[in-house]
């Protein structure tokens, strides 16, 4: 029987949510909590640390059984996204949300390098549709649609 050696970033990834989520817990602990019916504001904040806590148990504990992989960290996707997002901050307010919406995707859409400028639009285009109708028209969440 082969015994492979652990996986150490897991178990560490799994340890940090440990902590995020104790932390989570620990400074909601001075709000009322409330009912499942009537949520006070810790509410969210204790019940996302537990989830955190108990998620990070469990990724901690398959770091120790399952085998190590070495980690192929690609910059572009990364560097993309995070682009798009501070992208579609700056436009929203200005130029409004589709527009912001329509930026953030033909920008986090150049981080496949297979993906055509057609199918980014295309994509883009559906994304800022769907999001108006469930954001701006459905919830109400006061963001100009177009402009400010």
């Amino acid at each position: 029987m082969k015994t492979s050696k652990p996986n150490k970033h897991e178990t560490i990834a799994g340890l940090v949510w440990v902590v995020l989520g104790l932390a989570a817990i620990f400074v909601a602990r001075g709000y009322a909590f409330g009912t499942i019916t009537r949520m006070g504001p810790g509410f969210v904040p204790v019940m996302l640390g537990i989830l955190l806590v108990v998620f990070g148990l469990f990724a901690a504990w398959q770091g120790r059984t399952l085998p190590g992989v070495s980690l192929n960290l690609r910059l572009r996707p990364f560097a993309y996204i995070i682009v798009g997002i501070v992208v579609w901050v700056l436009l929203v307010d200005w130029a409004g949300f589709v527009p912001a919406t329509v930026a953030l995707i033909l920008i986090s859409a150049q981080s496949e390098r297979g993906m055509k400028w057609t199918e980014a639009a295309l994509l883009a285009a559906g994304m800022s549709l769907v999001g108006y109708l469930i954001f701006i028209r459905g919830i109400g969440i006061p963001i100009a649609a177009f402009g400010s």
